[in-house]
């Protein structure tokens, strides 16, 4: 992890440009999930809880901030955070096990809001080849931190032998090197064209931490974004564009067997402020 910021720290001492500006782009998505949790506790398996059939998990909410600046007319340094919101209300005719919890037959509601799902990222993009009139196709190298604390709602059990309906996998979580390639293609002098797809993948490894036994995970993202700029002024833009992403994650230690699989299909509208 220590070879992106020195080879950003070279670039810069390297490169001069006349774009100075920063960049600062606040957006709201929308998006339909699909996918499932599970989450194991000891001899007791969870149950697979998919998102639409069984959690009634329909629409999900993120408020995404893009931070980025030129360091020359071929490099760039990018920064991001992402908060998401998982809200549903199901019921069930059986009992389900989540977290070593037992959840009575009845209502069960997820509740994994903004402050419960945070990710961060960080790149760096170099121009790999000049598109239009200051467009340009670019590849990027960084990588993303997801804090994911699952919650859900419900009524335990009598005879339950855990009583917790959240799974912190943050606690076990580590950054993941991201890879992209981006074009920015000028379509007119206010219209401009973009696309983004990114896509990383931790392998097996161990945490370093330890619950029950040493605890092992992986991770996949990957995305793939297209969308539309318009320029409104010299310091304002509004951005509009489609997305699927998809993020998975798997622990397993003794004590823990933690999975999530979540793809996301939506939109999601911006406005820029460059100074």
């Amino acid at each position: 992890m220590l070879l992106l910021p020195l080879l950003v720290l070279s670039c810069m001492a390297h490169a001069q440009t006349d774009d100075t500006s920063w960049h600062i782009q606040l957006a709201g998505e929308v998006s339909v999930p699909n996918g499932w949790v599970q989450v194991r506790e000891n001899a007791i398996q969870g149950t697979r809880l998919h998102f639409s059939d069984d959690l009634n998990v329909n629409d999900m909410q993120t408020i995404r901030l893009q931070v980025w600046k030129a360091f020359s007319d071929v490099s760039e340094l990018h920064f991001g955070f992402a908060t998401h919101q998982l809200l549903g209300n199901a019921t069930t005719d059986v009992p389900v096990y989540f977290n070593g919890t037992t959840i009575a037959p009845g209502h069960m509601n997820t509740a994994t809001n903004f402050q419960d799902s945070l990710a961060f990222d960080a790149s760096y993009w170099h121009r790999l080849v000049e598109v239009g009139q200051g467009g340009g196709l670019y590849g990027s190298i960084g990588a993303t931190y997801v804090m994911l604390n699952f919650r859900m709602r419900g009524t335990v059990a009598a005879d339950s032998v855990g009583n917790e309906l959240k799974e912190d996998f943050y606690v076990q979580e580590m950054p993941v090197p991201i890879f992209g390639l981006h074009l920015r293609y000028p379509l007119t002098d206010k219209w401009r064209l973009t696309a983004d797809a990114t896509w990383g993948r931790l392998p097996w490894v161990n945490s370093f931490r330890t619950e029950g036994g040493e605890v092992y995970t992986a991770q996949t993202n990957w995305e793939a974004v297209v969308g539309l700029d318009y320029r409104l002024s010299p310091h304002w833009k509004l951005a509009g564009y489609i997305f699927h992403r998809y993020y998975a994650q798997d622990e397993s230690s003794h004590e823990d067997g933690n999975q999530i699989s979540l793809a996301t299909t939506g939109g999601g509208f911006g406005v820029t402020y460059q100074f």
